[in-house]
Formats: C-alpha cells, structure tokens, sequence
C-alpha cells in the first residue's frame, strides 16, 4: 500500500509540474494537461489517506493527522471541476474535439 502510495503522489507531483511549467512558458494545453493533473492530484489526494487501516486505529482517532487528511481530502475533487468533468475535458482532448 505504501508503494502505491508514493507511486500515486509521485505521478500527481510530476503532471502537476509540467503544467506549471507550461503554463510559465506560455504554451497551450492541447492535450489537457491541466486537467490531467487536477484528476490525478485530486484522486490521490482522496485515495492515499483513505487507506488509514494501515495505521490501524491510529489512522481514526483525531490524535494523528492522517485523520484530518482523510476528513478534508474529498475537497480536492469538488473544486475546479469534478472528475467526472476532467474526465470529459481529457477525453475531448484526446479524440480532438473542442475541450472548451
């Protein structure tokens, strides 16, 4: 589990550092890189601390963060778009069509 883990954020670090250094040089996002990082970050974002049974109860108890990682990390697929939506806008992306 913590593989994957650290696998997931690595992912979501790399895509989101590429768009910011897109976005820096002025260039387009073609193939919705934005999006692609916004769905990755968000997703890991919600999906890491949602495995707290490693921790065993540690993981519930308000004595230790990953608690309040786990509480507050579904905002991160609420705002600036579901993942419903990132989804489409990749999937636009890809096929070619129009993403706004």
């Amino acid at each position: 589990m913590l593989a994957d883990m650290q696998t997931a954020v690595a992912a979501a670090r790399l895509l989101t550092w590429r768009a910011a250094w897109m976005a820096r040089q002025g260039r387009k996002f073609d193939r919705a890189e934005g999006s692609m990082s916004k769905l990755v970050a968000g997703e890991t974002a919600v999906r890491a601390p949602n495995r707290p049974s490693i921790l065993g109860g540690d993981g519930y108890t308000r004595d230790f963060p990953v608690e309040r990682w786990h509480r507050d990390s579904k905002i991160f697929t609420i705002f600036e778009g579901t993942p419903e939506i990132q989804r489409l806008i990749i999937g636009r992306a890809v096929t070619g069509l129009d993403v706004r």
